[in-house]
């Protein structure tokens, strides 16, 4: 079974519009819903072989946060081509990694990780596909399932089993 994680970055400050757009920086509230995203996935035991990562700040200091009590992937790879794609793009890429990682964590934008779950899923009927197709906020995750036997054969076949929002856990104390 292949598992793909995919996670848009924390709430990013607009408060200086001089600021270029990929170097934006996390709010107090994204590094907290963060940290809770990361409190969720050390209770779950959550793991990562691989972790593929839009380049930009936010999305690093996403992943910084989370690597602070997540077990490290196997391979982390920062990439600039990540930045602003579309999910056609980050498909291309997940074919490209080889079938030793069965499970990664892609942090990324809106609209590509919606699209990309989305693109990638058929159980579409379900309250989770809704409740993500609806709004992938800041910090929310999908976890699809794949019965593959390499990610060159990632396409429409995954199962949406979780999406999570930093909301959830308040509502819930989970």
């Amino acid at each position: 079974m292949y598992q793909l994680y995919v996670m848009r970055h924390a709430k990013s400050s607009w408060d200086d519009l001089s600021i270029n757009d990929f170097d934006r920086p996390l709010t107090k509230r994204g590094k907290k819903n963060a940290k809770m995203i990361c409190e969720f996935f050390v209770k779950k035991k959550f793991e990562f072989d691989y972790a593929l990562i839009s380049s930009s700040k936010r999305t690093k200091k996403t992943f910084q946060i989370l690597s602070k009590k997540i077990n490290k992937p196997k391979k982390v790879n920062f990439s600039k081509d990540l930045y602003l794609v579309d999910e056609n793009a980050i498909v291309k890429k997940i074919k490209e990694i080889s079938s030793e990682y069965k499970s990664i964590l892609i942090i990324n934008h809106e609209p590509s990780v919606k699209n990309l779950v989305r693109n990638l899923t058929k159980n579409h009927n379900t309250n989770n596909f809704k409740l993500m197709n609806y709004k992938f906020p800041t910090a929310a995750f999908a976890k699809i399932e794949f019965d593959i036997k390499s990610w060159n054969e990632v396409e429409k076949k995954g199962v949406l089993k979780k999406f999570i929002r930093p909301k959830d856990l308040q509502d819930s104390k989970e």
